[in-house]
């Protein structure tokens, strides 16, 4: 099958899932295509050797000539899109986002016309997957989307639309499962199809029980306010007053930057404390080795913003490295307390550096928790076994006449 994936920006350093994803479909026998709706901001991050990547659709031209081919060839869709637009408030920010999504879509539908796609995939139910939904409705090709997390970035109606006009819906957790299942208003469309990880062949490189001085904490993800740093900074100053000698280590990038490495100056703990900066994928795999313990204060973000099942603490745990993690979101999910690791509340920094220092006193306990977090990502969480029930889908997922009725039910029952 040829397969082509919306994604929002390519190549993405903070998106690996999807490129494993996407690599291991390649492994099954399917043609891939990438259609980015923007290129990545600085040119780096996962590349796929072996599938195509289609141009960007930012040219005003193409929007003009992909606007006089749709409305000529798909004139209902057409009308259609402008009234998913006017779902947001007339010309509010939002609005003019979905303007601009909409013309990139029309480039995008016209380009993808000219290939074979049986299918069309999309991440997260936001930008990424509105455009997957509106390419299909041009182009009769079915699409499925995989939820991580609710968005809180577009209009309800019109999400509400995507996710009923789906083929099926995969989703990360079994929270988001329970969401969806209302929202897609057909349970039979939602399942349960992890973001999975490979067993690296090598684990962590540090024995246990630790008999070096000090412990090697590590962070990994976005400086962004949903990842918690802040607190894990807090519950650093903590340690160093318990007299704890410790490094923590923050791989990442974001617009938080500035406001943590100044968070970690008022608390005098810069001595401890180093920001890394982005890294690929294979340096983080190198890092977790060299670590004693991987750290996921996750929590809700002021905007509603939120992770689901950060694909680190599965990278972490293949590797053997026990985690401490917020009790958030999916997380207990992969993380049974005491077992495979640690849960603590979120937004708790004194909670985060007590079970960190329980740790640093118990080390056997910590290596045989990441001994069982390792077995645990091979008995759920192995990606060979994850994408191949998705491939399973998308091959008996309906075909364009089925497909139809699907997204015309969606709009009915508005």
């Amino acid at each position: 099958m040829e397969i082509a994936y919306i994604v929002s920006q390519y190549p993405a350093r903070s998106e690996t899932f999807i490129a494993r994803e996407v690599k291991e479909l390649l492994v099954q026998g399917n043609r891939l295509l990438i259609a980015p709706l923007r290129w990545s901001d600085t040119g780096e991050g996962i590349r796929v050797e072996g599938a195509d990547v289609l141009g960007l659709q930012w040219n005003p031209l193409d929007w003009v000539l992909s606007l006089a081919w749709a409305a000529t060839r798909r004139p209902r869709q057409v009308l259609q899109m402008g009234r998913d637009i006017c779902t947001a408030p007339l010309f509010s920010g939002l609005w003019r986002r979905l303007l601009v999504l909409s013309l990139v879509s029309l480039a995008l539908a016209r380009e993808l016309d000219d290939h074979s796609v049986d299918h069309l995939r999309a991440h997260f139910l936001d930008s990424e997957a509105i455009a997957a939904f509106w390419v299909s409705c041009l182009l009769d090709i079915p699409f499925s989307i995989t939820v991580h997390t609710l968005s809180t970035r577009f209009p309800t109606p019109l999400l509400r639309h995507v996710a009923q006009a789906t083929s099926f819906c995969a989703v990360s957790g079994n929270g988001t499962k329970r969401m969806m299942k209302g929202m897609a208003n057909r349970q039979n469309r939602v399942g349960l199809i992890r973001n999975g990880v490979s067993l690296p062949s090598t684990v962590r490189s540090r024995a246990f029980p630790l008999v070096a001085p000090v412990w090697r904490l590590l962070a990994v993800g976005r400086l962004v306010e949903k990842k918690g740093f802040d607190t894990l900074l807090d519950a650093c100053a903590l340690l160093r007053d318990w007299g704890r000698p410790f490094r923590c280590d923050i791989i990442g990038d974001g617009p938080c930057r500035d406001r943590l490495t100044e968070h970690a100056r008022r608390l005098r703990i810069e001595r401890h404390v180093t920001f890394c900066g982005a890294q690929p994928n294979h340096e983080v795999y190198r890092a977790l080795r060299q670590h004693d313990v991987l750290v996921a204060p996750c929590r809700l973000a002021s905007d509603g913003d939120r992770d689901g099942l950060p694909t680190v603490l599965m990278e972490a745990l293949s590797c053997g490295v026990p985690v401490v993690a917020s009790a958030f979101a999916a997380i207990p999910e992969l993380v049974t307390d005491g077992e495979t690791g640690r849960l603590v509340p979120p937004n708790a920094p004194v909670a985060l550096a007590r079970t960190l220092r329980r740790l640093f006193d118990r080390p056997r306990h910590a290596f045989r928790m990441g001994r069982e977090g390792r077995e645990q990502v091979r008995r759920g969480f192995r990606l060979e076994r994850e994408v191949e029930t998705l491939d399973a889908r998308i091959r008996t997922s309906p075909r364009a006449s089925t497909f139809r009725d699907f997204r015309e039910q969606a709009y009915a029952l508005d």
